[in-house]
């Protein structure tokens, strides 16, 4: 096998199967690895995607139907991209629009046999061929006329179904041009048919002649118009591909090709399209977030920091405060048990000497009566009296207050 061969080999095989780390063969000299390839055992150990001698050729990872094609992704007409992942834009389709018009003659010049039933028989060629270059002449003048194209041949001399095919280029009007033409067909083809008659193929003074009376002009029908290809070209995504006419030119475009009537604005975003219709992918540049449908929504960075800032330093501020009234007043809390407990102490001794002196007395006072005196309430607390020489507890309150508005004032500039 030929060294070209074995690479040809060596390429459908790497683009047909699963990627796996690949190694080349031995080599006496270190080699230099691309794409993240390393150089072990005399030869390039590559990562899942490359593949070659030194992993500079990347295995296909096309994607929707894309092909490798040793250098990058041969993409279908509907995508676009490094692998193919983006749909795209607009799609070029065909700048001009189709119709055909049904009519029936009868030619009278001819005879019918039934071997011009057989498409491919000699007879029905040459009767083509004739009829064609008749209805040439018969249409002259009318620019959008292409040809004619015969759907049924039947005896009675012959009668001859046929369609009359018309072309133009697209514009808005195009319904409008192929109804004037209509009117050409059917005016030509009437007088075509009342000149050019004989009884026999003797005294016919043209290539066909035809039964004046039998001419019929139907319906005429619209064969290719730019919705439906426009809409075809689009696969999946064709309830989203429009046709639109600007400058002179047809576009088949989807909502995220700008310029256009139907094209969505993203402001400070991306558009994308996705099976569930075109999105906006907003930016986030240096000093700003895009948020909103169409990411026409700012937010300015510093702002936000800012803010956050603001009520971080608030909270520290207010945690530090409570943390510090908490100290003082467990401070306080500490003295006034001790002053509490010295109290009971002396008041203690005074109910004994008390108690001792009563037992004394002819007019004794009951221990119970002494002991109701002492009633326990924090009703006398004034909250104006300051506590241990320090502030009241409305002046704390006040000034946590003022902190707060403050901290929240300097934050928001």
């Amino acid at each position: 096998m030929t060294t070209s061969s074995t690479s040809t080999v060596a390429s459908v095989v790497a683009l047909t199967t699963t990627p796996v780390p690949t190694t080349t063969a031995s080599t006496t000299t270190t080699g230099t690895c691309s794409n993240g390839g390393q150089w072990i055992g005399g030869g390039c150990v590559c990562p899942d995607t490359y593949t070659g001698e030194r992993c500079q050729f990347l295995i296909n990872v096309c994607q929707n139907g894309g092909l490798w094609d040793g250098l990058k992704c041969q993409c279908t007409s509907l995508y676009y991209g490094p692998r193919c992942e983006e749909v795209v834009d607009s799609i070029e389709i065909d700048q001009t629009v189709s119709a055909q018009v049904e009519l029936t003659v009868t030619v009278t010049n001819q005879v019918y046999h039934d071997e011009l039933q057989n498409r491919s028989s000699e007879e029905f060629k040459k009767f083509n061929e004739t009829f064609s270059e008749q209805m040439k002449i018969i249409y002259t003048g009318i620019s959008e006329y292409e040809g004619v194209n015969i759907t049924e041949l039947r005896p009675g001399s012959v009668v001859v179904k046929h369609d009359v095919l018309l072309k133009t280029h697209y514009t808005p009007a195009y319904k409008e041009i192929f109804k004037q033409a209509k009117q050409q067909v059917e005016e030509k083809i009437q007088n075509a048919t009342k000149t050019q008659t004989s009884n026999s193929s003797d005294d016919c003074k043209t290539l066909l002649c035809f039964n004046s009376t039998a001419t019929a002009v139907q319906n005429i029908t619209v064969t290719v118009n730019p919705e439906e290809e426009c809409q075809s070209a689009g696969k999946e995504f064709a309830a989203y591909f429009t046709p639109e006419y600007k400058d002179g030119k047809l576009y088949c475009v989807t909502p995220c090709m700008s310029g256009f009537n139907t094209s969505l604005d993203c402001h400070y975003g991306k558009c994308r399209l996705q099976l569930s219709g075109p999105q906006c992918l907003c930016l986030t540049t240096n000093t700003h977030w895009y948020t909103g449908e169409t990411c026409d929504s700012g937010v300015q960075k510093s702002l936000v920091y800012g803010l956050l800032g603001a009520v971080g330093a608030v909270l520290l501020v207010a945690l530090v405060i409570i943390l510090m009234f908490a100290i003082l007043f467990k401070r306080e809390a500490k003295r006034s048990s001790s002053s509490s407990s010295s109290s009971s102490s002396s008041d203690f001794s005074i109910v004994n000497r008390s108690i001792f002196k009563m037992d004394n007395r002819e007019d004794r006072v009951q221990v119970d009566s002494v002991y109701s005196n002492f009633e326990a309430s924090l009703s006398h607390i004034n909250p104006e009296t300051k506590v241990a020489g320090l502030m009241s507890l409305n002046d704390i309150l006040s000034y946590i207050n003022c902190c707060i508005l403050v901290l929240c004032i300097s934050g928001a500039t």
